[in-house]
């Protein structure tokens, strides 16, 4: 790692820290005016991040990205840090109440019945939409991205607290340990546009844009039987008292063999990129995502 990837990664644990540390007494006018101001400096700033941010945006919204939308990206993204660090503070009642799921009815029968899967993409805040349905009897088990043992360690007690089970991606015998926790009557939650499998996604189209997507959700599906639901999570109000919404989609049917996975898989995508092309300012992307003919690198 290069002195200034050292002194980046340094700060970014540093902020997490005092995040964590000071949130939860976080008042909301501090809380939106880090956002305001975060967003009112975006347009000025070209660095590698907000580049492929208002690059994605493009692709997904099929124009240019002005700045009142990447003015509105970078606010929804720093809400969300800001969440991150305040969440833990909040009560059951203070989550319930922040969260709407269209389809919750469907998400329920299916946890009752045959077990069930949750996909979603990086928009809103999904350990908001965890820590609800960990508060509405629907314990959660998830896999987050393995950093470092000091930051991986931060992030796996803070979603502990909000009452998930969370699995590396690394973690030898993850598949195994994902089919339990669905015997086990856990609702499997996980983060499915970007592919961290590194080429074991399958190749599917976002709105005609070439993309590798994890294949996990549907074939963790097909293993178990239970119903897999693609959502998507965007914000409303301001920061510190508005909510989110997620709108899950009807079950993705079960279809057998590689092309019955790449179909589900595609079937889980549209559904990514119907919602956020409605809402993009929620979608956290700010790593390379388009690939191949008819996207950008």
């Amino acid at each position: 790692m290069s002195i200034r990837a050292e002194a980046v990664d340094a700060v970014n644990r540093m902020v997490w820290r005092t995040g964590w540390r000071l949130g939860p007494q976080l008042p909301v006018a501090v809380q939106r005016a880090v956002v305001r101001a975060g967003a009112r400096l975006a347009p000025t700033v070209a660095a590698g991040p907000l580049q492929r941010l208002r690059t994605n945006l493009g692709v997904a919204t099929g124009r240019p990205v002005d700045p009142a939308l990447l003015r509105a990206a970078v606010a929804s993204h720093l809400r969300m840090l800001v969440e991150s660090f305040v969440l833990p503070g909040w009560d059951r009642e203070a989550i319930v109440s922040r969260v709407r799921v269209i389809g919750e009815d469907r998400l329920r029968a299916a946890h009752t019945d045959r077990g069930a899967i949750v996909a979603l993409p990086h928009s809103g805040n999904w350990d908001l939409a965890g820590a609800w349905a960990c508060g509405t009897g629907l314990p959660v088990t998830s896999v987050a991205e393995r950093l470092d043992d000091a930051e991986y360690a931060a992030f796996l007690a803070f979603r502990r607290r909000l009452g998930m089970e969370i699995h590396s991606h690394r973690e030898p015998g993850l598949v195994g340990s994902l089919v339990d926790a669905v015997r086990r009557g856990r609702v499997v939650c996980l983060l499915a546009d970007r592919d961290l499998t590194g080429g074991a996604g399958v190749p599917v189209e976002w709105t005609g844009h070439r993309i590798t997507a994890p294949a996990g959700p549907a074939l963790l599906a097909r293993m178990t039987g239970a119903a897999l639901f693609p959502g998507v999570c965007h914000y409303t109000g301001e920061p510190g008292t508005g909510g989110m919404v997620i709108t899950l989609a009807d079950e993705v049917q079960h279809r057998p063999g590689r092309d019955g996975l790449v179909a589900m898989t595609q079937r889980t995508v549209d559904h990514f990129a119907d919602r956020i092309a409605l809402h993009p300012a929620d979608w956290h992307m700010l790593q390379p995502f388009f690939t191949g003919p008819g996207g950008p690198a």
